[in-house]
């Protein structure tokens, strides 16, 4: 099994360099706030405006590359298994885990079309995990495109049970 060197973009540094070089593999991190979470307006716009247009603003940069892989572009996209299971303390961490699972399918469709493939892969408290980091190698393995637009939960079948929509 080939997997791919990649560069990995951690979605709630808001110091992100701006002269990244283009990577045809990408790993977008979103770790969830770390402060009490209320609805006002300032808490939206750093919790959850920030990071969906990091994420957006990092594909888009290396989209050249990721569709000139063919069958080797890859998007991932870690997140925190809670929240995208739903925690009534992080609603900001919730909305935003759930847009990033409507963003990777959304990207999984486009990239489709080149033969990559973008998928969402949650994890029980560190990305760092060797289960997430084992499904990182497997995801950008050279034949590993027909799994796209997956929602992979590696947080101790955290999902068991769950209905998916």
């Amino acid at each position: 099994m080939t997997t791919s060197t990649f560069i990995t973009i951690d979605l709630t540094d808001t110091t992100q360099p701006a002269d990244v070089p283009a990577s045809s593999v990408v790993v977008l991190v979103y770790r969830g706030t770390e402060s009490g979470q209320t609805l006002d307006t300032a808490d939206l716009e750093q919790a959850v405006a920030h990071p969906l247009m990091a994420a957006f603003s990092a594909v888009q940069h290396h989209w050249t590359a990721i569709t000139e892989a063919r069958h080797r572009g890859r998007v991932i996209v870690l997140a925190p298994a809670t929240a995208a299971l739903g925690d009534p303390l992080r609603p900001l961490d919730c909305a935003v885990t759930g847009a990033l699972i409507s963003f990777v399918r959304s990207v999984a469709i486009e990239l489709q079309r080149h033969g990559g493939a973008a998928n969402a892969v949650f994890y029980d408290t560190d990305p760092n995990e060797p289960a997430v980091t084992e499904l990182i190698a497997a995801l950008t393995a050279e034949h590993a495109a027909a799994v796209t637009g997956q929602e992979i939960y590696a947080a101790n079948g955290t999902d068991l049970g769950r209905l998916h929509p």
